[in-house]
């Protein structure tokens, strides 16, 4: 072994100290899944044992029951809205990014900064102004809300907009000589060619619209129309709070989510990596 391979007493105490903070960090994430997961299965009466107790002494399935009834129609609207909207802000976001990267046209930085500035602007502070726009056009208490409100991302453009530019200007131009127009350039060259970021803005932008309740609280009124985060409020009230549906709800609302980033986990880290190669 060589000297260059030889491992210090610093290198494995370094090792080891970092081996006990992930294991310290998974067991803060883990912990809190692995109650709501028990209090799924727990009756009332049981949620609030001391010592608690991960398994349930007698399980039920009564908390999912109580979501038979109008959690179907709520989780029905998340997975309709979270898909449209996340289909049309990577539309937007991908063709403004080529726009901002490719394109060549007066004013193009300007615009990208203001654009780019408008993450830092807080959502509170404009919707009194974007409610009144939504109201004002006969859109209030309609997914249609929603869809408008959430169709553009400053940070979808960024992100897709800083991996398109990790691919090589000759491509551009070698379709350009052979007479490819932007569109065609756009459609068979840039988006085969940026599927990690696509994936890594999925994950992002499914995960928001899919846990938003700031919205739908604002603009959707009519039971039928809530979304899953806006329907677990109907289990509490001022007198009392269900936390067992709760706990059923919440464990449902997260099954989604992990299927997307399992499904898309692949691509990820490259999608993120590369977009912070090129500024």
């Amino acid at each position: 072994m060589t000297l260059s391979n030889r491992k210090t007493p610093g290198m494995i105490a370094f090792k080891i100290a970092r081996t006990l903070v992930l294991l310290c960090a998974t067991f803060l994430i883990f912990v809190p899944l692995v109650v709501m997961l028990s209090s799924t299965f727990k009756p009332d009466s049981q949620l609030y044992d001391f010592p608690m107790r991960i398994i349930p002494k007698t399980p039920t399935l009564a908390n999912f029951k109580e979501l038979l009834d109008r959690f179907p129609r709520y989780t029905f609207n998340s997975i309709k809205l979270t898909v449209i909207i996340v289909l049309v802000q990577l539309i937007t976001a991908t063709t403004g990014a080529y726009a901002f990267s490719k394109l060549r046209w007066k004013g193009r930085d300007l615009v990208f900064i203001l654009y780019v500035v408008s993450i830092m602007i807080p959502v509170q502070s404009i919707i009194i102004p974007q409610f009144l726009i939504i109201r004002g056009m006969g859109l209030y208490n309609t997914h249609w809300a929603l869809i408008l409100t959430g169709a553009f991302s400053a940070f979808g453009t960024f992100l897709i907009k800083q991996y398109f530019m990790t691919i090589p200007d000759s491509y551009i131009e070698a379709a350009h000589i052979d007479g490819a127009n932007d569109f065609r350039i756009f459609v068979q060259i840039v988006i085969p060619l940026a599927k990690p970021v696509f994936a890594t803005q999925i994950i992002f932008a499914f995960r928001y619209f899919w846990n938003d309740f700031f919205a739908p609280l604002i603009y959707i009124t009519s039971q039928h129309l809530k979304t899953l985060p806006l329907g677990m409020s109907d289990f509490a009230n001022e007198f009392y709070t269900y936390r067992g549906p709760q706990m059923a709800a919440s464990f449902i609302s997260i099954i989604p989510v992990m299927i997307i980033f399992m499904s898309a986990q692949k691509y990820f880290v490259e999608g993120v990596a590369a977009s912070g190669v090129k500024g």
